[in-house]
């Protein structure tokens, strides 16, 4: 594989896979991909250890009752907060231009390719067609808690969250979000899961190599395995440290 860079008129998604990793870096390199990234990125990750994500506009003081020792970042994109257990995460970071103009088109346009993948595994689930639509700036302090428009769901409540930070500079870029369940975390037992209707183990590699069809043909692009630049690397570690590993910078709202 080779580190990616783009060229005019390039189709290429980029595919990263990465294993478990701390929140902080998870957080850093998102950042790093949006700021520096010049062909679409979609990047498949897990966490070790389990943490929660606190929406960008959510206040940490909102959260003092966690478990002691629960390690909490605070992620660029909006919405709820999430415990990330067992799951499979993914970041979509592209240039705007990339997804529809309307946001909530562009929501519609992911999570009809992720139910698909789903229902193939034997997940009944579906998009919900009504309720609040997706707010950077949530009525309810945890994501998964009350389903909303465009949301993925089974009976057993919501299954994939999903969440997006728009940016203008250096263009207009896009960092999408998305959590879907494998295992029920311990902070969140309203939550649907994969394990509910089948072997997440199992089921895993097919979702991960299925999602990355899928939303690669949502886009119109060629999925290509590729790893981050090192300049991309070096970034996410400054944004490690200054930022991401930072309790001030968690705890600023």
């Amino acid at each position: 594989m080779t580190a990616g860079g783009a060229a005019a008129g390039d189709r290429r998604l980029r595919v990263l896979v990465d294993g478990p990793a701390p929140a902080s870096w998870n957080m850093a390199l998102d950042e790093a991909l949006l700021e520096l990234g010049t062909t679409p990125v979609l990047r498949l990750y897990a966490w070790a250890p389990h943490a929660v994500s606190l929406g960008w506009f959510q206040a940490a003081a909102d959260f003092a009752d966690l478990p002691p020792g629960t390690p909490v970042v605070r992620r660029l994109t909006g919405g709820g907060a999430i415990h990330h257990g067992d799951e499979l995460t993914f970041a979509l970071v592209c240039d705007a231009a990339c997804l529809p103009t309307e946001i909530a088109s562009g929501y519609r346009l992911l999570h009809d390719a992720a139910v698909a993948v789903l229902q193939a595994v034997g997940v009944p689930c579906r998009r919900l067609e009504h309720g609040a639509a997706p707010a950077a700036r949530p009525g309810e302090r945890w994501c998964f808690a009350e389903p909303g428009r465009d949301d993925v769901v089974t009976a057993r409540g919501k299954l994939l969250g999903s969440a997006q930070r728009r940016v203008r500079r250096p263009r207009a870029r896009v960092l999408h979000h998305g959590s879907l369940v494998l295992r029920r975390p311990s902070l969140t037992p309203f939550v649907a899961a994969v394990a509910d209707h089948t072997d997440p183990d199992r089921a895993a590699p097919t979702l991960r190599s299925g999602l990355v069809r899928a939303i690669a043909a949502a886009l119109d692009l060629v999925s290509t395995p590729d790893l981050p630049t090192a300049a991309e690397r070096a970034l996410a570690a400054r944004l490690q440290q200054q930022r991401y590993a930072d309790s001030g910078f968690t705890a600023r709202r």
